[in-house]
């Protein structure tokens, strides 16, 4: 690429800083450039950094969300998982039974490991749950995993997930009611 010498050598420290800092996470160094940036030249932002900023931070969630409790499993890893196959897993998904994100770069299923109990069984009542929450077309997996995975004032500020591990799924089943409403 030609560029002048100024821009070049601009470059050039950026790649310096960026090859030092190569173990970092991509988005964790990400948000950090941001925040370097936003300290050194102000905050002076226009509506489109602004949406940069709000997307990256949305990146930064989503990446949360997949390393929440255990991270994910392959669709063949919860096919060994439940003895069936890699189709009645993919099966299970598209009619909601599952739950799980697609990767974009690989174009496959990833799914979260909280769903599954101990024994390596879906959880008790999560179908139940699925299907109120899909209810809703607007409401995508994300959106789905943030419902079990976030803190409900409606619960007492429990999440979902732990109350439908102590088998409380009238309660599941009314907060998602309430969310797939709301949204």
């Amino acid at each position: 690429m030609h560029l002048p010498s100024r821009e070049k050598a601009v470059v050039s420290e950026f790649t310096q800083t960026i090859r030092k800092y190569r173990d970092q996470a991509p988005l964790a160094f990400a948000r950090l450039l941001g925040v370097a940036f936003e300290c050194t030249v102000g905050t002076g932002e226009s509506r489109a950094d602004k949406l940069e900023r709000a997307h990256i931070r949305g990146l930064e969630v989503r990446q949360q969300l997949m390393a929440a409790e255990g991270g994910s499993w392959s669709s063949e890893e919860v096919a060994r998982l439940l003895q069936i196959s890699k189709t009645a897993v993919l099966k299970r998904l598209a009619a909601g039974r599952l739950l799980a994100w697609r990767e974009e770069r690989l174009q496959a299923a990833r799914f979260p490991r909280w769903q599954f109990d101990k024994h390596g069984q879906v959880l008790n009542g999560l179908e139940d749950v699925l299907a109120i929450l899909q209810q809703d077309e607007r409401l995508d997996a994300w959106g789905r995993i943030l419902f079990f995975l976030q803190e409900k004032p409606s619960l007492g500020d429990r999440r979902p997930l732990d109350l439908l591990r102590q088998g409380k799924l009238k309660e599941v089943r009314l907060a998602a009611q309430a969310y797939a409403q709301r949204t």
